[in-house]
């Protein structure tokens, strides 16, 4: 009889382990499917109790689209039931889609036309209404120009100044002329002769100082004098000026002679209008010391804006018997040359311009009246 074979030898396979891993997962996933059932079954319930009842419109919102959705169905059944289109009928529609896309691109043309045509109105409006607004602006300006015009009262000329036309006589020719400049409304009284005698006085001191060249001449040289010298010893010099007065000499670089002028204070200096007939003026006491001497004559240049001034000093002028007269004048300083001191010339003149036309006449020198 045969030896039976043991089943625990080491020759054989033991597989209770593997049953026992088998096993174990079997019941891991019935484990997680019970569990797994359990959580749907509860998500199930928790989601039916969740779940609000519809509204009357809701329904009645779901039945207009469940009738939607049966007639487009109802329309594609027919469609489908339908005859296929025929190679005529197909090639009809490739043309009428060939005209409508090429009518497109038209109508996109036509909207970009239209598109700067907007544009541009804009803009054109736009300009209107600046110019408008400026239109406005100037008829409101003109307005209130026009306002004011009416408020403003109508100005009368004043009344005319009556002014005789002198009966000129010639000056004597051993007359001492004084001057008087009528300007700004104020008489400015010149002396010329006591700088001139200071001048003088001044030059027979250093003339030998400023001497430049002595030309040897039959009769008595000629001395000619050096005018920067002269200029810049004076140039601080004191005239002892009547106040608002300044006296200076003056050198011009192309004339061989010295000249004084004499230049007021046309604000302050000289005698206002209103203050000619009072005793104490510059004015008044002038006139008393040309009283003194017979010999004294008097000048009046009158600027244009000062003619009432002139015709009151001529009037006390007129009363002392001093002679008189006057000239239209425009400048604002009286200069004179000092005829007897000739200086070297610091440039040659110009040549004189070609005279046109027949030689004019000897200027009129002043006369009284």
């Amino acid at each position: 009889m045969a030896r039976k074979s043991n089943s625990d030898s080491g020759e054989g396979i033991n597989l209770d382990s593997l049953m026992d891993a088998l096993t174990n997962v079997v019941a891991v996933l019935i484990l997680v499917l019970i569990l797994v059932q359990a959580d749907v079954t509860q998500k199930v319930i928790q989601f039916t109790e969740d779940l609000q009842p519809a509204t009357p419109e809701q329904v009645e919102q779901a039945k207009i689209l469940l009738a939607e959705a049966v007639a487009k169905k109802q329309s594609i059944e027919e469609k489908l039931q339908q005859d296929a289109p025929t190679p005529e009928q197909l090639e009809e529609e490739k043309r009428r889609i060939a005209l409508l896309e090429k009518s497109i691109q038209t109508n996109d043309k036509l909207l970009a036309d239209l598109n700067e045509l907007k544009i541009l109105e804009a803009k054109v409006r736009q300009e209107r209404d600046a110019e408008n607004l400026t239109t406005v602006r100037i008829q409101e300006e003109i307005a209130k120009l026009e306002a004011q015009l009416d408020q403003t009262p109508v100005i009368k000329a004043p009344p005319p100044t009556e002014v005789n036309i002198p009966n000129s006589r010639p000056i004597p020719p051993k007359a001492v002329v004084y001057h008087a400049l009528a300007i700004r409304d104020r008489i400015h009284m010149i002396d010329p002769h006591t700088p001139l005698a200071m001048f003088e006085e001044e030059f027979r001191k250093h003339r030998r100082d400023w001497l430049a060249e002595r030309i040897k001449r039959q009769g008595g040289d000629r001395m000619i004098y050096d005018p920067t010298k002269i200029a810049a010893h004076f140039n601080t010099f004191d005239f002892k000026s009547p106040p608002g007065q300044k006296t200076e000499i003056i050198t011009q670089p192309v004339w061989p002679f010295l000249q004084i002028a004499i230049t007021p204070d046309l604000g302050k200096g000289g005698t206002p209008l209103d203050a000619l007939e009072k005793p104490g003026s510059e004015f008044s006491k002038t006139v008393a010391r040309l009283m003194s001497n017979i010999r004294n004559v008097v000048l009046f240049h009158v600027n244009p804006d000062s003619f009432n001034t002139y015709l009151k000093a001529r009037g006390l002028i007129d009363k002392t018997k001093v002679p008189a007269g006057w000239e239209v004048w425009g400048g604002n300083s009286w200069r004179f040359t000092i005829p007897d001191v000739e200086v070297k010339r610091l440039q040659e003149p110009p040549p004189p311009p070609p005279q046109a036309g027949p030689k004019p006449p000897p200027p009129v020198g002043p006369k009284l009246d």
